[in-house]
């Protein structure tokens, strides 16, 4: 049984969604795919290597495989990883690679699992592994489209395209998820109105996005990234290629959780020094692909 999921971009509110505020999130045309056949043992394998039951080498794969056998037992299979989407990228390739081994798991031992479940027991590892979290990636993973959260709203989008820049450097998702925390803890009232601004932006941006205005979505992008790299969560990487970016009359923000991964602005750009490619948003959700 084959099942596949989508990456996803965040386009404003990262780490604010996190205590209570806003995000605007996309599904992308990048893809995880997982396959799970009968073996004798359990083997996972995947770009990380060829393991057991491994919650350093495959934390998100071995919490969901932990998490599903709670409901059914999971033994002597083979579960093959491949993915579109850049590892550590900030493009949500660990809420992919978790929601679409769940999907497979339940096609391969019958389990009746429609979406809302597939979600929320990706949510719960999605708090295994990093210890704080939105629930953004598994929900946008697990339904597509384009959504505001936390209400859940879907969000009507007109064709909009995006260049991703991957920067080269990793994004350690729970390395920054505790760097705003800390920050957080020590200046919270300055880091609270921060998370409004950011808000502000979120909501500002929904009606560019469904305008399909691309000067004020690029206005709010600079103006999220820089909020962001308040936060210290941008680095040098990043912030070369947004200045790089505005060299060219274009600007852009890094999405997810920031440290490293990529950085998107609209529109097509190519910067020779990266590993640029274009991206179109609102994609499918997690489904069975037929062999």
């Amino acid at each position: 049984m084959i099942a596949s999921a989508p990456g996803k971009v965040i386009l404003f509110g990262e780490h604010a969604v996190v205590y209570g505020r806003h995000a605007l999130v996309s599904a992308i045309n990048l893809r995880c795919y997982a396959k799970v056949e009968r073996h004798r043992g359990l083997i996972i394998e995947s770009p990380m290597g060829k393991t057991g039951l491994d919650f350093k080498v495959h934390p998100y794969v071995s919490w969901a495989v932990k998490r599903f056998s709670e409901i059914k037992e999971v033994k002597d299979v083979y579960i093959k990883i491949w993915s579109e989407i850049p590892i550590a990228s900030g493009l949500g390739s660990s809420s992919a690679v978790t929601v679409a081994v769940l999907k497979a798991l339940s096609l391969f031992y019958d389990v009746d699992l429609d979406r809302e479940d597939v979600f929320e027991i990706a949510r719960r590892v999605e708090l295994d592994v990093q210890g704080l979290g939105s629930g953004t990636d598994p929900f946008v993973s697990t339904f597509g489209g384009t959504w505001l959260i936390p209400e859940r709203r879907r969000i009507n989008v007109k064709d909009l395209d995006l260049t991703v820049v991957d920067t080269g450097r990793p994004s350690i998702t729970s390395e920054m998820v505790k760097r705003v925390a800390d920050l957080r803890e020590k200046y919270g009232d300055v880091v609270e109105k921060i998370f409004d601004t950011i808000d502000s932006i979120t909501l500002s941006g929904i009606k560019h996005l469904e305008r399909g205005d691309e000067g004020g979505l690029s206005f709010l992008f600079r103006t999220n990234h820089l909020l962001l790299k308040a936060l210290g969560v941008s680095c040098r990487e990043i912030d070369e290629v947004v200045e790089e970016l505005e060299r060219r009359g274009k600007f852009g923000k890094l999405t997810g959780a920031g440290g490293g991964g990529s950085v998107i602005t609209i529109g097509d750009v190519d910067l020779n020094k990266y590993k640029c490619f274009r991206v179109s948003l609102n994609a499918e959700g997690v489904r069975e692909e037929k062999v």
